[in-house]
């Protein structure tokens, strides 16, 4: 028998306060998101923490040597895309560390729940090749998953 790590389980209270927390930030970044394609994603340079101090001596030195500052540049919008920067960070942190927590209990959770079902599903095999009384009416109900799978050809 494998070890059952976790059982995950909420009041209704404490799931209507993480949903109405979660709709909450959403409502509130909304008006301020923008929803980038993927091909979009794939060609803006990336920044990273280790970038901002780069990005703030640069946004410094365009304010006090604007002479060397390209006309395509704007001092108020570098200004703006960084403080943007800064608390977009801010705030990714903690909602990556709510998403990876998610992300860990759904998977540790479906893992062991499907273990298990694997689990009964073998034995409800074993006992219709037995020919117990309803194993088999189970058995190929639960087959229906697997369809299509078949056993995979060894290489040659």
């Amino acid at each position: 028998m494998t070890e059952n790590r976790i059982n995950f389980v909420l009041t209704v209270d404490e799931e209507n306060t993480i949903k109405t927390s979660l709709q909450t930030i959403f409502n509130t970044l909304k008006p301020h998101a923008v929803v980038l394609s993927d091909d979009e994603r794939k060609t803006l340079i990336r920044s990273a923490d280790r970038t901002l101090p780069f990005i703030e001596k640069s946004a410094s030195y365009v304010v006090t040597h604007a002479q060397f500052k390209p006309d395509y540049v704007d001092a108020d919008e570098l200004a703006a895309d960084v403080n943007g920067y800064k608390l977009s960070s801010r705030l990714l942190t903690p909602a990556a560390e709510i998403f990876r927590m998610l992300e860990d209990i759904a998977m540790l959770s479906g893992s062991e729940a499907y273990s298990s079902a694997l689990s009964y599903y073998r034995n409800v095999k074993m006992q219709a090749r037995d020919n117990r009384p309803g194993a088999k009416i189970v058995a190929d109900d639960l087959a229906q998953r697997f369809v299509g799978q078949g056993k995979s050809k060894p290489a040659k």
